[in-house]
């Protein structure tokens, strides 16, 4: 099946493909799949490198199954966007426990003097980064055809892309900038993912569609972190909510706001891309289901 057309939008760059109900399971599965792993073997680190790694196959052959036409991108290119998302996510990572110290994995490593945080982990987060931009472009959360270029200035709109992705990419260096200095602070750990919340609500005024995005992640990240924290495989300083601190919660939001944006731009870039004789793809001789 194709998924349904999106919703109109404000004014914005090329349509983003979207996410069919099945791709937003297959997703979900797999990432339920692994967390399932985690609860059960997190201290294993040859288990879960298999199962991270599986993961990944599985994905790649499941996707082959489904036509060009509703997954919206060539395997090629999904493949390279899950690396470049765990690239991404493993370095943000990597910069926060390895460099910075603000948290810290307790959980066996295979690369110790490279880095204390498993290399699984790295690549996992690749998954959970892809499964994000699927649920951003699920027809059923209501989202736009593209992403919208609109920053607001007061009262003033003003339409550039250039403008909107310097403003996002400020909040989140921003605000990562401040957790590195402020993680153990009761206060100001939290203080700058707060007033940045806020000022993404002033200069991008969130749509439903956004609002919807942000309080499913705000509540599905911090529970799967929970679950993770009991299960061993890392631990936070003030961590009030099962093991979770408040930065965390808002940074979920913070960072959905602006990723759901940023992953949309990918995604149509992406979907431009050629592909090569593949079912249901533009000039492909077989035709879609």
């Amino acid at each position: 099946m194709t998924p349904p057309a999106a919703a109109p939008g404000p004014a914005g760059g090329r349509p983003a493909p979207l996410s069919s109900d099945r791709l937003v399971a297959l997703d979900a599965a797999l990432v339920a799949g692994v967390t399932v792993a985690i609860l059960f073997a997190a201290r294993d680190w040859v288990v879960m490198s298999g199962v991270v790694a599986a993961a990944f196959v599985v994905r790649l052959a499941c996707l082959a199954l489904v036509p060009r036409a509703e997954r919206g991108l060539s395997l090629g290119a999904e493949a390279t966007l899950h690396v470049g998302l765990a690239v991404l996510g493993g370095f943000n990572d990597w910069n926060s426990v390895c460099h910075h110290r603000i948290y810290e994995y307790t959980v066996p490593v295979d690369l110790p003097a490279w880095s204390t945080i498993p290399t699984w982990m790295l690549f996992y987060w690749g998954q959970i980064l892809r499964l994000i931009a699927t649920v951003a472009r699920w027809p059923r959360l209501g989202p736009p055809a593209a992403a919208s270029d609109t920053v607001w200035l007061g009262r003033h709109a003003v339409r550039s892309a250039g403008l909107k992705i310097a403003l996002e990419l400020g909040l989140l260096f921003g605000t990562r900038q401040c957790i590195y200095r402020l993680w153990a602070h009761p206060v100001a750990s939290w203080l700058p993912f707060a007033i940045a919340l806020v000022a993404g609500a002033v200069l991008f005024r969130p749509r439903a569609y956004e609002l919807r995005l942000i309080a499913l992640v705000m509540v599905a990240g911090p529970l799967a972190e929970i679950a993770y924290i009991a299960a061993g495989l890392h631990r936070y300083a003030l961590g009030w909510f099962g093991g979770v601190p408040l930065w965390i919660v808002l940074w979920w939001g913070l960072a959905v706001l602006l990723f759901s944006d940023l992953a949309t731009r990918a995604l149509a870039w992406l979907a431009q891309r050629p592909a090569r004789a593949e079912p249901g793809a533009p000039g492909s001789a077989v035709p879609a289901a």
